[in-house]
């Protein structure tokens, strides 16, 4: 196929028309000790609130998901949900591979494709007890304009440390697919401290270049604001202004990372595979992307681990600190 031959998705309804169902009846609800968690399936597979009891009083670690239910396209702005088969951007909704330029469905209102086709789709229950459940979503070739089939399979615990989600990502389509993996959370957090060798320079959000990177603290603040980082090491302390805060560990090649807050409302730090629309900037030549490509039947698989970290201990002669 040519080079300038363009291809556009396939017929049929679009990703976006789909209704994300978060009635109450299609929750899962998990607990564990003094946390309690609230997955959706059939939205996105997104886990809707993460709550844990403190001496001080419950805590939402996320910003709440309260509403039953939303367009595909049109998402809250709170929980957690699963980023593949690509993080964040796609420049356009064009994906450069090869020789050929690839439509994806752009998000509506927006110009460019963006956070992949699972956070839009319904996953199925695997399993599910007191304190886990295990979902799997299977695309179809073309779903998005996506032309790979693949499969994910998400697992979502809670264990008294906190929360685990993991991914596997695995190209069940006869042909190489390139691939990214990530979890997109909205913290209530006031800031984030963690170690990262280089930032991107980035224009209307979409990735340029790296470069040195000499920033290890970030506040949430009140204006909106966002950050491309890689060479992440892969751990991140998430800080609330009093009480417990959550310690980021990252499970597999998680090596990016994305911050964003918007309005100073919530703050998002999303570890990933890939910087932004990294299949784009790989085909113009430009290196350290984290992209990934997938033979057939081959799995990316990544997890996060999310630990509350006790209240830090006063100094001599104060209060004793606080257990959560």
């Amino acid at each position: 196929m040519s080079a300038d031959r363009m291809h556009t998705p396939p017929g049929g309804p679009s990703l976006y028309a789909a209704w994300m169902d978060a009635t109450e009846p299609t929750h899962r609800v998990l607990r564990h000790g003094p946390h309690r968690a609230v997955v959706a399936p059939a939205a996105g597979g997104r886990i809707l609130r993460w709550t844990t009891d403190l001496p001080a009083g419950p805590r939402d670690w996320l910003a709440p998901v309260d509403i039953d239910g939303w367009p595909a396209g049109a998402w809250p702005k709170g929980g957690i949900f699963p980023l593949a088969p690509f993080s964040n951007r796609v420049r356009d909704a064009r994906l450069h591979w090869g020789a050929d330029t690839l439509a994806l469905e752009v998000l509506p209102g927006h110009p460019h494709a963006l956070h992949g086709q699972a956070q839009a789709m319904p996953w199925t229950v695997l399993d599910s007890g007191v304190d886990f459940v295990q979902l799997l979503l299977d695309h179809p070739a073309g779903v998005g304009g996506w032309p790979w089939a693949w499969r994910l399979h998400q697992a979502i615990r809670l264990e008294s440390a906190g929360l685990r989600v993991r991914l596997s990502l695995r190209n069940v389509s006869d042909s190489p697919m390139p691939a990214g993996l990530g979890l997109h959370p909205y913290f209530t957090a006031t800031g984030t401290r963690l170690g990262a060798v280089t930032e991107w320079t980035h224009e209307e959000e979409l990735a340029r270049f790296p470069r040195p990177n000499r920033r290890a603290d970030w506040q949430r603040g009140t204006q909106t604001w966002t950050a491309f980082l890689g060479g992440w090491d892969g751990h991140a302390q998430v800080d609330w202004a009093h009480g417990p805060g959550l310690t980021l560990h990252a499970e597999g090649p998680l090596e990016h990372l994305v911050l964003h807050a918007n309005a100073g409302r919530y703050l998002c730090v999303e570890p990933a595979t890939h910087v932004c629309d990294a299949v784009n900037l790989n085909a113009s030549g430009q290196a350290g992307t984290g992209l990934r490509i997938l033979a057939p039947d081959e799995s990316l698989d990544i997890g996060l681990r999310l630990d509350v970290r006790p209240t830090p201990a006063r100094r001599p002669g104060g209060a004793a600190p606080t257990d959560f």
